[in-house]
């Protein structure tokens, strides 16, 4: 990366930051603006840099993201509201998931006219749902908890669910199919288990110590916000060295790490916000400046279709086919099928596609896979960026019904002798 680029991104965040209540206001979000940002100057500053050149750097940039991302996300999930909300996030994973993917599959082997391979692996890429895209929706408390808390989960834990499945297809897809399905379940079993025992263990031992170290007086609160990332890169690197799911450990780790402390928990949620969201803002600079600009030449009708289904159909089916049976409202599972946004999982999933079978070495439909997943993730920054605010209002009258609904019921059942009590002194006397 050059100095010239990073005097843009230093500019154009200090420049946004200036402004961005009032931007976001429009419905205009950060990641959108970048994403421009990096389509403008792509072609003037990067025309230099090669894919295979330019994807290993970024792979690196996303990893870190997304595992400081879900750490921060799951550290400021209540445990106890999730155990009440565990039913929605569990279809999701265990219902919505697979049959996101099979949809994906078969929508590609038909309409892109793909391998069977190839369609998985593009429908696998394009699964797992975004937190960093959803935060502006998550931080709003109009929003009913259960909702969002059923996609901070999902979001969290659907990037690792899927990541040992897309191994799965890139293994087949190399070797022509010729591998040993026992082999891989024990795999995909391995790494899921593994992960999560790994990333409990981190996030509870990393939690009693902050607060050992606290309690004693060893540890001020600069490297209490320090500890953040470095717990999280702990997890995920640790799980991904002894064989398990980065991605699952480090989203446990969070979820587990707690504190009896509040303003440690805030700390933790402060420092790794600021970075997380940093890091975020740098992938969307480079995805708009590298790879939207190599993706263009190559796109088609055929593919925009596919990328317009992928976030509408394949996505919001599935989503109502697993939420069968829940007293949730028309517009509470509207809701969750909606906000799918594909991000820097996303991103992450295709620069590993990239490395694994190399540019156009192994996949004849390169190019195809390749244009259908950057204009997928180009439309979804840009229709989930701006149905934010109009899930917003939606979200605010609804919670307004709900709070006049409950209000008129509380007062229909008091008790005759209660409301008596609440007339006037004179009234209350010419009743005796």
């Amino acid at each position: 990366m050059t100095e010239s680029i990073i005097l843009i991104l230093a500019a154009a965040l200090f420049g946004y930051g200036l402004i961005a209540r009032k931007i976001e206001k429009e419905d205009i979000t950060a990641p959108m603006l970048f994403v421009a940002l990096g389509i403008i100057v792509g072609p003037l500053m990067l025309g230099w840099v090669e894919p295979s050149l330019a994807s290993t750097g970024l792979q690196r940039i996303a990893e870190l993201t997304l595992a400081l991302v879900l750490f921060t996300e799951a550290s400021q999930i209540e445990r106890q509201q999730l155990w009440r909300y565990e039913a929605y996030p569990i279809r999701l994973l265990a219902i919505g998931l697979p049959l996101t993917v099979v949809c994906g599959a078969v929508v590609a082997f038909y309409w892109l006219q793909l391998d069977w391979y190839t369609a998985a692996i593009l429908a696998v890429i394009l699964t797992p749902t975004d937190a960093a895209l959803a935060q502006s929706i998550m931080n709003k408390r109009q929003f009913d908890e259960q909702l969002r808390h059923s996609i901070a989960v999902e979001s969290g834990l659907n990037d690792g669910i899927a990541l040992p499945i897309l191994l799965l297809f890139l293994a087949l897809l190399a070797a022509a199919g010729e591998q040993d399905a026992w082999r891989w379940a024990d795999f995909i079993g391995t790494q899921l288990i593994l992960g999560a025992l790994l990333g409990i263990a981190a996030g509870r031992l990393g939690g009693m110590l902050i607060d050992h170290a606290i309690l004693h007086h060893w540890m001020p609160p600069l490297y209490q916000r320090l500890s953040s990332v470095a717990l999280g890169i702990l997890a995920y690197l640790g799980s991904e060295a002894l064989g398990g799911n980065g991605f699952v450990a480090v989203f446990l780790a969070g979820l587990f790490l707690q504190s009896e402390r509040k303003r440690v928990m805030s700390r933790l949620k402060e420092f790794g916000e600021a970075e997380g969201h940093l890091l975020s803002l740098v992938i969307f600079f480079l995805f708009g400046a590298i790879f939207v600009s190599i993706a263009w030449p190559l796109l088609t009708w055929a593919m925009l279709c596919y990328a317009l289904l992928s976030l509408t159909v394949i996505r919001m089916l599935p989503v109502a086919i697993s939420l069968i049976g829940t007293p949730l409202s028309a517009s509470s599972r509207a809701f969750l099928a909606w906000f799918g946004p594909r991000g820097i999982a996303s991103i992450l999933y295709l620069l590993l596609t990239l490395e694994q079978l190399g540019y156009d070495a192994h996949m004849k439909h390169y190019d195809v896979v390749f244009g259908t997943s950057v204009l997928t993730i180009l439309l979804s920054i840009l229709l989930h960026g701006l149905t934010a605010g109009w899930w917003s209002s939606i979200a605010a009258r609804c919670e307004r019904r709900h709070s006049q609904t409950k209000g008129s019921a509380r007062h229909e059942r008091r008790h005759p002798q209660e409301l008596l009590e609440q007339l006037p002194p004179s009234s209350n006397a010419s009743k005796k």
